[in-house]
Order: C-alpha cells, then structure tokens, then sequence
C-alpha cells in the first residue's frame, strides 16, 4: 500500500466549484477520517521523533490513499509563528470571527491526556479572553497594503472536531447482556479496531468505533471544554444531524464520571472495558436541558428576507425556539447530514431493547446545515437549514438559542410571550455600546491610515496566525516540524 500524491483533478474541481463563496468569506476545515486515515507505514516522518503524534491512531484507509496530502497542500489549516514554522498539530487551529472564537482539533491524531495536542488545546483555550474588547489589525495584500481595523469581544467559544464526543450510535456499544451466537446484532458491540492488511498495523491502535472514539473524548478532551467554559461542540462523521443536552461527563451520577480515570489511564492498544461502555451517553450527563417558547409570526411586509421565505412551520402561526439558559457546560451537536448517505448507528438498538437517546433533544436524518450568529454578548442563535429541493429548500427545521449570564436583565424568559416581536428580545445594551465604541475607534482609525479599500476586495477578517499559543521549549517546538 502506498500514499497518493492527492487526486489533484477532483481536488481542484472541487475547489473551483465552491470558490465564489469561499472567496468571499472565511472558509475554515477540520479534517477528518476521510482526509487524514491510512496506514501508519505510509505517513511521512512516522519513523520519526514522535509516531504517536504523527501517526493516524485511529487506523483504516478511508482516505483511499491521499493520506492527508491535498488537505495539507490545498487546504493548510494549522497556526504558524512568524517564521513560518508550524506552532499547532496538524488540522488544529485557533482564531476569532467577531465575537466568537473558533477552535478546531484534528480527532485523527493523539488527542489524549498529555498528547501535543492535548497540550495544545489547554492552552488554546485557556488563552481565550471572554470579556475583554479587543483592537485587531490585518493586513491584505491587493497592489498595495491596506490596514483594516476591528474592536472585538470573544465571549463565544465553539469547538469543533469531526468524530463525535457524544453522539447516537450504538456502534461499539457494550456486549454485556449480548449474546454472540444467538443475536445478528452483536457484531456491532465492543471495540472495533482494523485488521492488519487494512491499514495502520502500529502497537497503539485505538478502538475507532462510535462509542470508543466518545468515551476517549470525553475523558480526556470534555473536561477541558467544561473547565473553559466552551459554549458549544460541533462534530460530523455520523451523517445525521442531532442536538443533545448540555453534557458533562464529570457530573456526579452521569454513570461515566466513576469510569473517566480508568479510561485516561488505558495503555497503549487497551480499549474502555464492557462497564464503561454500557454508561455511554446516560441521561445523569446532562447538566442543562432546554425549555421551549414560542413566538407569534409577524406578519409585516417589512420582515427580513431570511424570515420571510422560511416556510418550516407551514400553517401554523407561532414558531417554536429551544433555548438553553445558560448552561454550565457545552451543547453537544453532530452536524454531517450534509449530502452523503445517512448513518443510522442507533438502528442496532443494543440498549434497552429499543432505540433510545437518553441525552439526546432532536434526531433528523435530513440534508442540512447549521447556521449560526451571535446576536449580543448573551444570546447565540442558531438554526438548521434544510437544503434538499424535494423537501422544501430553506426550510429551518431546528432553531436554538444559547445564553449566557453576562448582563442581568437579558434572560430569555423576559421575552417569551407571544405578543414580543424578535426584534425586541434579541437587543441587549452592552452589545450595543461596545458596537458603537468600535465603530467610533474604526472611524478614527480608518482616516488615520488613509485606507483604502478597492470595492471588489475581499477583505479577510480571519487570521490563524494570530492568537495561537506557543510552547516555548525545544522539545515541543521539535514535534511540530511541519512534516506532516
């Protein structure tokens, strides 16, 4: 078996097609198994200081042979210092889009306790200023320099890696109970792991199913999300669209709080054990739970265009929002329905004899996207769009709402009767005076620098090369060769 060059044809064909949005806004990948997995022979520089960190612990030939090429050539997606060497793991970056700041891991790679990249997500993250109103200046390159200014505030942090910390899926679910010989379903219990002739044969390879990838990332990588304070965690892989509880696995009686150490302290090629995996996804995770309102549709001519043409309540005339107040730790959310065939891993209903989520608020197997906007420094919207012709494209199928503690007075429930227009409850004050300081230092600026801007420019607002932690010593530095 060898590596693939890329498959430079479908590559760039793909690019093409999507290059007159992607040119016009910040368009920012997490890679995945079908990016990233081949065999740990064929990997470049695995022979080298650290194969756990270069090395796809997860095995498997989904990548067909690119083994991460084209995504590292055509789509380089890590921080880089001012010399041009590479400061984050491969796949793994920090940066900041208005008011909230994105982080991104590489689920591929080692992400254990003490890993690079584990080290490297403490410190990402802890590095993240909520509150603090912020100059940042980038420069764009069009002829001649421009500078361009923006005040910013990150008091929203989401957090993306593409297989999933919770997710429903019975794919690798504990065999206790199961019985082998008389159930057609037991070949989906326990670890899964490829075999020698089908990609990475090396002494650490991990359980790659559903529920044993989860239970490794909520060991090891969840705790980080809670202790700071991550709004949200997105992930795709199963092709499904779901919103779950906000979950923490810590939480006293979860069911997988008593199993966490033993999993973080799993040697090289050991698996989570039966009992550990028959308390996945428990409901005692779930710290916060949403409540509904429901909103009167206005019917003015003046309604804004996203709302007027959402057609995803029919006849009815109220809509319906989740809203989650203030949770304490992050919303959980698998978004991969975005056009390939849907992975139905629940089917299997290894648990309870019937198909069941205990921590989960919406399944849908439907085509569709997640849109999200920070509305003010307390509320972050969101909502799923479907996209499929058939089913009516446009129609939002989901709407959410996060909130955050930030500024007394701007709770949710205020503002839940059906007589309040949307307009009215999603206005905070301290947003507001912040915009305004921002605007009036970005005048001032502007004139200061005698920018000026082209009207055909794209100005690009987002810097993976600013923010990212550095970790200062000789060995770390030397683990990110930018060899991968």
């Amino acid at each position: 078996m060898f590596c693939l060059q890329g498959y430079q044809s479908v590559w760039d064909d793909y690019l093409e097609m999507i290059s007159p949005w992607a040119a016009a806004v910040p368009f920012l990948v997490n890679p995945g198994n079908h990016e990233y997995d081949y065999t740990r022979d064929d990997w470049p520089s695995s022979r080298d200081a650290n194969p756990k960190y270069v090395a796809d612990v997860y095995g498997g030939a989904d990548s067909g042979g690119e083994c991460g090429v084209p995504t590292k050539r055509l789509l380089p997606m890590g921080i880089s210092d001012t010399h041009g060497q590479t400061v984050s793991p491969p796949g793994t970056w920090i940066t900041s889009i208005g008011p909230i700041a994105l982080v991104s891991m590489n689920t591929e790679v080692d992400f254990r306790s003490g890993s690079v990249q584990w080290r490297w997500l403490n410190k990402a993250l802890g590095g993240i200023n909520r509150t603090e109103v912020s100059l940042f200046y980038f420069n764009y390159r069009v002829g001649n320099w421009t500078d361009v200014v923006f005040c910013l505030q990150t008091p929203w942090v989401l957090f993306a890696g593409h297989r999933p910390g919770l997710v429903d899926s019975d794919w690798g679910k504990s065999c206790l109970g199961v019985d082998p010989a008389g159930d057609d379903r037991s070949w989906t219990c326990g670890p899964k792991k490829v075999k020698s002739d089908e990609g990475n044969e090396g002494e650490d390879v991990r359980d790659a199913s559903d529920v044993g990838v989860a239970l490794e990332f909520q060991a090891h990588v969840w705790p980080l999300l809670v202790k700071h304070e991550v709004t949200a965690v997105f992930s795709g892989h199963n092709h499904v669209y779901q919103r779950h509880c906000a979950f923490d696995p810590g939480r006293g009686g979860s069911g997988i709080d008593s199993h966490l150490d033993s999993i973080r302290n799993l040697g090289p090629g050991e698996d989570p054990d039966d009992e550990a995996r028959a308390q996945y996804g428990k409901a005692g995770g779930c710290v916060a739970r949403p409540r509904k309102i429901e909103e009167q549709k206005k019917n003015e001519q003046n309604d804004s265009a996203d709302e007027s043409s959402d057609n995803s309540d029919d006849s009815s005339d109220t809509t319906t929002w989740w809203v989650y107040d203030a949770p304490t730790a992050p919303v959980s959310l698998v978004v991969g329905s975005a056009g390939a065939g849907f992975t139905k891993n629940s089917r299997f209903s290894l648990s309870k004899g019937t198909e069941t989520c205990e921590f989960c608020e919406v399944v849908m197997y439907e085509f569709g996207y997640l849109r999200v906007a920070a509305v003010n420094v307390t509320h972050l919207k969101c909502e799923f769009i479907e996209t499929q012709w058939s089913g009516g494209r446009g129609k939002v199928l989901d709407r959410f709402y996060i909130t955050r503690n930030e500024e007394p007075g701007a709770d949710m429930g205020k503002h839940s009767d059906a007589g309040k227009s949307k307009g009215n409850w999603e206005m905070a004050r301290g947003w507001t005076y912040m915009a305004g300081a921002c605007a009036v230092v970005a005048f001032v600026a502007f004139f200061m620098l005698d920018v000026f801007v082209p009207k055909d420019t794209v100005m690009p607002y987002v810097a993976l090369d600013s923010g990212g932690p550095t970790f200062g010593d000789g060995e770390d530095a030397a683990l990110m060769d930018n060899e991968v």
